[in-house]
């Protein structure tokens, strides 16, 4: 592969990633770190004070092969151009008050430029901080073993679940040859469900998947996971570079990488459903025992609560904050993988698409081939098929029924791409924005240990009127993720916080947002998502972000850090209601995404959704949506269990006109 980057683009970069994470004296260590020459063997924690970045083995190497294969020529264009103005003399002028390139500078130089950058009042700037700051904290944690032995973090294996089910691929020259009834665009939450239930009605059904598949005989960890098993290595972000976008990409699509959470839809969003997009099916009891359905099938159960979700629970308590258990789809038994949910979880002991839907659509007889599907073919308004793209090559595989299943970043691209006649699509993406506040406590918190996410506090969910507002969970503390979301502020203190990893509770504050954005196509053919998260949604995660500071102060914590731009860390004995009030009016520096919605939704009226009451595309004849992107706007918690029952419904349908022979008529709507 070729290198994106030079010599003396690297040599820069490098220069930022050392000023980041700095080498320091054993004795400024332990001062920011107390207590870890007990924990730690002593000989470790020197080798962590002195390592700096451009001495980890596959730092720059990752820099090149990650950024060429997951950034688009032109984000690396604007990346090289800002590179060049930092080693040239007037560019060095204008972005640091300096002649001297900034390597040339010294590392305290260095650092004090880089924290003026975090608050500038000039985009640019902070933009420039984002890229690369993130950058160097992510590459470092995901090649740097003496920083996992400092955080002593050592994941065990998990048995393999007694379940385990292998499956077996297709060619596309294979796949060219059969006859297939329904051709399903995706292995994900939906495209798993669909395929389980057309498979069983004896359809002929095809699943195409872009992403590959990983069984236990495959070793990886995090970093491996976040390359292999995310959009762009977890690089996509929306186009302004204010929320990072996580999604699956791999076989069995989020539901893969989904951390067990197995939440239903709550009464108020039903409700709004209903009503707003006249789909009375959401207040119906029939979507109830579609979801019942759904879980059902995953033994979705009640949870073991580790370390952390018992934490959750006893700060709201403390607060007086409402509070609930959240189910897991862990086939009824005993689940801790150690985080490895969010690794795809290798044990097979989670019941998402893999293990649960798509092992019995196999069983039922469906096949399954990897390619990128770049269009739906169309006899004049009706659908034909599909064209995909594997190894450079395209291919016809036709099909009267294509249900798409891509994800509501995917899904709504592909559409575009076959030139679907309906300005709703793409048109409203939710993205439930999210934030971490850390707190750290004396005490080991054994932050990898057990479930994920096991608890919610939904005090805050009804902030506007409608259901909308945040609600605060356990976040998954994975080194990669969680620590490069830990806000800088400056090298001699990142690196002490990080050695402090085994001694936090990281919270999520993620919101249900009201207001949306759009997907498009960039010059690519590539789905481009434009959101900015607006001022009602940026001031409830506010909101939540004291509510889950308070949790944390209530529990005994020393230090709380959030995400605001500039906003300090509450040390024990600082002035409370003076830093509350600093973190309820700043907005943090960025947000993550983990849940991608509604950006196809359904609607009983054409002007307000892509697809009708059925997930039919409106407009064409024989395309159907059964992901999350049908679902009418945000749903307020984990979308994997409600979007499932959509795809139940939808796939129900299906078969029904198929089984019928009337299925040529449905999906016809005028627009």
């Amino acid at each position: 592969m070729p290198k994106a980057f030079t010599r003396d683009e690297v040599r820069t970069m490098m220069a930022v990633f050392d000023t980041v994470i700095p080498s320091m004296s054993v004795e400024e260590l332990l001062k920011r770190a107390p207590g870890l020459a007990e924990e730690v063997d002593i000989d470790v924690v020197a080798d962590y004070a002195a390592e700096v970045p451009s001495k980890v083995p596959g730092v720059r190497e990752e820099l090149q092969s990650l950024l060429a294969a997951h950034l688009a020529p032109e984000k690396i264009a604007e990346l090289k151009t800002v590179l060049g103005l930092m080693r040239g003399y007037f560019g060095s002028l204008a972005l640091t008050g300096s002649f001297t390139p900034f390597e040339s500078q010294p590392i305290a130089v260095r650092e004090k430029q880089l924290l003026s950058w975090k608050t500038s009042v000039i985009p640019t700037y902070r933009k420039i901080y984002d890229s690369l700051v993130k950058l160097g904290i992510a590459l470092y944690l995901r090649n740097s073993a003496t920083v996992r032995k400092v955080m002593r973090y050592d994941p065990k294996p998990v048995p393999l679940a007694e379940s385990y089910f292998g499956f077996e691929f297709l060619t596309v020259s294979q796949a060219a040859e059969g006859r297939w009834d329904a051709i399903i665009v995706g292995s994900g939450s939906g495209g798993g469900v669909a395929a389980k239930a057309m498979a069983e009605a004896g359809m002929r059904v095809l699943v195409i998947e872009k992403g590959a598949h990983y069984d236990h005989s495959q070793t990886y960890d995090e970093p491996w996971a976040l390359e292999h098993m995310y959009e762009c290595g977890v690089l996509r972000a929306t186009e302004d570079g204010s929320v990072g976008l996580v999604a699956g990409s791999v076989f069995g699509g989020g539901s893969t990488v989904n951390w067990a959470a197995s939440l239903q839809a709550p009464a108020a969003v039903r409700e709004g459903w209903a009503k707003e997009f006249g789909l009375p099916y959401f207040a119906s009891p029939q979507f109830q025992a579609d979801m019942d359905y759904v879980c059902a099938v995953m033994g979705v159960c009640a949870p073991t609560h580790n370390v952390q979700n018992q934490m959750l629970l006893e700060g709201a308590r403390r607060m007086g904050y409402t509070r609930a258990d959240v189910p897991q789809n862990a086939g009824g038994a005993p689940h801790g993988c150690g985080h490895n949910c969010a690794n795809g979880c290798v044990s097979g002991g989670k019941k998402g698409g893999v293990h649960a839907w798509l092992a019995d659509a196999a069983r039922a007889g469906a096949r399954f081939v990897r390619a990128n599907v770049r269009r739906i073919d169309f006899a004049g308004r009706a659908a034909v098929g599909v064209t995909v793209l594997h190894d450079g090559r395209e291919t016809s595989l036709p099909a009267p029924r294509v249900i798409v299943a891509g994800g509501s970043i995917h899904s709504p691209a592909l559409l575009l791409r076959s030139r679907v006649r309906n300005p709703r699509i793409g048109a409203s993406i939710y993205l439930h924005p999210t934030n971490y506040v850390y707190g750290v406590f004396k005490e080991d918190t054994h932050p990898t240990e057990g479930q994920i996410l096991t608890s919610v506090v939904s005090e805050f969910a009804n902030l506007t009127p409608g259901g909308y507002g945040p609600r605060i969970e356990t976040g998954i503390m994975q080194p990669v993720v969680s620590m490069s979301l830990l806000p800088w502020a400056g090298g001699a203190e990142h690196k002490g916080r990080l050695a402090r990893h085994s001694h936090m509770l990281g919270l999520i504050v993620i919101t249900r947002d009201k207001d949306c954005g759009r997907v498009k196509l960039d010059a690519h053919g590539e789905p481009a998502v434009h959101y900015s998260v607006s001022a009602t949604d940026a001031g409830n995660i506010q909101t939540g972000t004291v509510g889950a500071a308070a949790m944390l102060r209530a529990l005994g914590a020393q230090e709380i850090i959030v995400c605001g731009r500039g906003v300090p860390s509450w040390k024990d004995g600082d002035d409370w209601d003076t830093w509350t009030e600093l973190v309820r009016t700043t907005r943090p520096a960025s947000y993550g995404s983990a849940h991608q919605m509604a950006s196809n939704r359904m609607s009983a009226r054409p002007a307000d959704g892509a697809c009708d009451p059925d997930g039919a595309l409106y407009g064409v004849s024989g395309v159907w949506v059964a992901d999350a992107s049908v679902l009418p706007t945000s749903s307020g918690v984990n979308p994997m269990v409600t979007s499932m029952a959509v795809a139940h419904k939808v796939a129900r349908g299906v078969v029904e006109g198929w089984q019928a022979g009337t299925e040529g008529a449905r999906g016809s709507a005028k627009l």
